[in-house]
């Protein structure tokens, strides 16, 4: 979030001014109120002044017209400055790119006018950019969130609410979601990658998933891109893991606890089952979840797409090469580590991830300082308990433990990641 502290769009400076006259006259009008009771303090007070010469004033029309009109010209200037920002990121340009922008529990989904959808928006610097947001069918309310391009949106269930853009300097800056939307709200993390002109073109009118592609890889079973460009995945683990939701991990053809009407029931989960599960997600749920946390995904995924998917189900262990890199940058985006922790030796809240694996690090222990070298042992222990060894130079108790949140399957890919930092 702090890469656009200056703000990227065309129109942060408007904003930034309005928030800034707004500050500067409420801290103006602070001082001279304070000031003003200070001072009578000071000069009425009961060493100063006996009770028989106080004299009961009824009204002084001067003060009185002094303290009505000079208000209203703040309160003018307050509103000019306001509504000339909100004009300027209310009225979009008639030449554009719309993207809609679609949120859901716990995921964001970018669509671009050629059909790609990503988690991360990635946009070419200097272009207006229409976003179309809303959230999924019966699902929850969101807000779309990017403060470095001052801009925030609410995203409602069935209704659609434009804004717009024109990023003003390459870079990745947060997306966030800013309205309370359940148990991983705080998950609910994407990027917007503002690009070279050549290199958006490249990328767009390309079949990479993302512009930073560097070969073709083996393609993902069709099953599985569903789920991951429809935010499954974000609720479902593939690895066994439990989420908010049953993992994927062997789902096809065991037997499970359902609750229905209140009583529990033994089931196969053929492909009927998974069909009613997609569905009809609140109709029979798994023994120890809860209900209301999934939307109904009729009408938005047909019956072709669920048939690929419960395809990817049954076959359970598809042999398809695994991007290490990609795996990493995943669960680093996925738990928001990268909010914290820069990939390009950059200082943010944490220390940067380049270079970390095998340096001397000085980290405190207690009261005291001693120098590590930030081997395998090491890492793992700054994942599970970041507040047994804290770097020299920054803050205890500003990163969670991770344990019982990721696997060792996890903290080793990151780790083997780290290495070629």
């Amino acid at each position: 979030m702090l890469e656009g502290i200056k703000g990227v769009s065309s129109f942060a400076g408007e904003v930034d001014l309005a928030i800034w006259v707004v500050v500067g006259l409420s801290i103006l009008i602070f001082l001279l109120v304070v000031g003003v009771m200070f001072y009578f303090l000071y000069k009425y007070s009961n060493k100063r002044h006996s009770r028989d010469q106080i004299k009961n004033i009824e009204h002084n029309l001067p003060l009185e017209i002094t303290w009505t009109v000079a208000p209203m010209i703040l309160l003018a200037v307050m509103f000019y400055y306001g509504y000339t920002s909100l004009k300027a990121m209310r009225t979009i340009p008639a030449q554009n790119m719309e993207v809609k922008v679609t949120g859901q529990m716990w995921f964001w989904t970018h669509e671009y006018p050629n059909g790609k959808k990503t988690k991360d928006l990635y946009v070419p610097i200097g272009e207006n950019i229409k976003l179309a947001i809303t959230a999924k069918k019966n699902d929850v309310l969101h807000s779309y969130y990017v403060p470095a391009l001052r801009l925030k949106q609410d995203a409602v269930p069935g209704k659609i609410y434009n804004a717009w853009f024109k990023a003003t300097q390459t870079g990745a800056f947060d997306i966030l979601c800013a309205e309370y939307c359940g148990t991983r709200h705080s998950y609910m993390l994407a990027k917007v990658y503002v690009l070279e002109k050549d290199k958006f073109d490249e990328w767009y009118n390309s079949d990479k998933k993302t512009p930073f592609d560097k070969k073709e890889k083996i393609p993902l079973h069709p099953g599985l891109t569903l789920l991951n460009d429809n935010g499954c995945t974000g609720c479902h683990s593939l690895d066994g893991s439990a989420l908010v939701g049953p993992s994927y991990k062997d789902i096809f053809g065991r037997k499970v606890k359902v609750a229905v009407d209140g009583s529990l029931k033994e089931i196969l989960t053929d492909e009927n089952y998974l069909k009613r599960a997609i569905l009809n997600p609140d109709a029979e749920i798994v023994d120890g979840y809860s209900g209301g946390m999934m939307s109904s995904y009729k009408d938005i995924i047909s019956d072709e797409d669920i048939d690929k998917i419960i395809d990817y189900f049954k076959g359970g262990k598809i042999e398809v090469k695994v991007d290490k890199k990609a795996k990493a940058m995943a669960i680093l985006d996925n738990n928001g580590c990268t909010g914290c922790h820069s990939l390009d030796g950059s200082v943010l809240v944490g220390p940067s991830y380049k270079g970390m694996f095998g340096r001397t690090v000085k980290v405190k222990i207690g009261d005291s300082l001693k120098e590590v070298v930030s081997n395998e042992d090491y890492l793992k222990r700054a994942i599970l308990e970041p507040d047994t060894e804290v770097v020299d130079g920054f803050s205890g108790g500003m990163m969670s433990s991770y344990k019982g949140i990721l696997s060792d399957e996890d903290i080793d890919s990151l780790i083997e990641y780290f290495k070629g930092l």
